[in-house]
Order: C-alpha cells, then sequence, then structure tokens
C-alpha cells in the first residue's frame, strides 16, 4: 500500500445526503493513495447546510458509507470519515425539515449560499446554540 493520504474535497454529490454509487466510485478509483480522508460528512440535520453533503446519522446514510467502505478496502486502500457541522455557514433550504441553523453565537456568515431550490442566497443569522444545544451536538458527533 502507498503511504500518502488523499486530502478530503468537499463534491456536493450526495443527492438527498444518503452516499451513493457515483460516490463509491470516486472513493474507490483514488483508494491507491493509501488512506483517504472522506468529504465533510454531517453527524446530524442541523449539520447539513450545505446543499448535497452526505450524513452519517441514518440507516440509509450508514448503508451508503458501507458501500462506500466496501469499495475502497477492495482496491486496497483505508478510509476515515471526516465528520463536519456547517454551523453558521449552512442556509435553512439546504437542511431536512426541522433542522435548524446553529452556531455558538447569533452572527451571520458573510457572504452567500448556494441552494438548490433558490440559487445563491446570504447567510441567515443562525440560532445561538445552548448549553442543552451544545451537549446534543457533542453526542451526535459521538454517535456518528
Amino acid at each position: 500500500m502507498n503511504a500518502q493520504a488523499k486530502a478530503p474535497m468537499t463534491r456536493s454529490r450526495a443527492d438527498g445526503n444518503v452516499p451513493n454509487a457515483l460516490m463509491a466510485q470516486y472513493y474507490g478509483l483514488r483508494a491507491e493513495a493509501g488512506l483517504i480522508i472522506t468529504e465533510g460528512t454531517a453527524p446530524s440535520p442541523n449539520g447539513l447546510g450545505y446543499a448535497r453533503i452526505p450524513g452519517f446519522f441514518s440507516e440509509a446514510q450508514i448503508a451508503g458509507w458501507r458501500q462506500i467502505t466496501h469499495a475502497v478496502h477492495e482496491a486496497g486502500g483505508r478510509i476515515y470519515a471526516q465528520l463536519m457541522h456547517t454551523g453558521r455557514v449552512g442556509h435553512p433550504a439546504n437542511l431536512p425539515a426541522g433542522a435548524r441553523i446553529v452556531a455558538p453565537s447569533a452572527t451571520a456568515a458573510p457572504g452567500e449560499m448556494w441552494t438548490d431550490l433558490q440559487g445563491l442566497q446570504a447567510h441567515p443569522v443562525p440560532e445561538a446554540m445552548s448549553e442543552a444545544d451544545i451537549a446534543t451536538a457533542i453526542d451526535e458527533f459521538a454517535q456518528a
């Protein structure tokens, strides 16, 4: 095995936030790098603020990541999941129903975010996380 690592790149290919066959092919073809660090993967619905990023919290997502892991291992590589929460940089148009844009403070990020339904949109003001929100986020990372 090669003693190199492939750095993560967010590719926005996970329709419905579920890893898929296209992603398995992508990672499998890069397995010869040795160690692959995945694209940013949300540990919870609140972390899905970018369009089409994968999650790691539903049965369908876990099955998708198993398919990817299998493709990488079959090609002789190793893979490591990069867990990422988009925080204040997300947009509600990219979130599933019931999810929230949360961050340490209620301060909007500068700039804009792509949304599939509405195009470029200004970053909204997030909800400031309570202590309970922080504890929940920690638990979500641990579960993922």
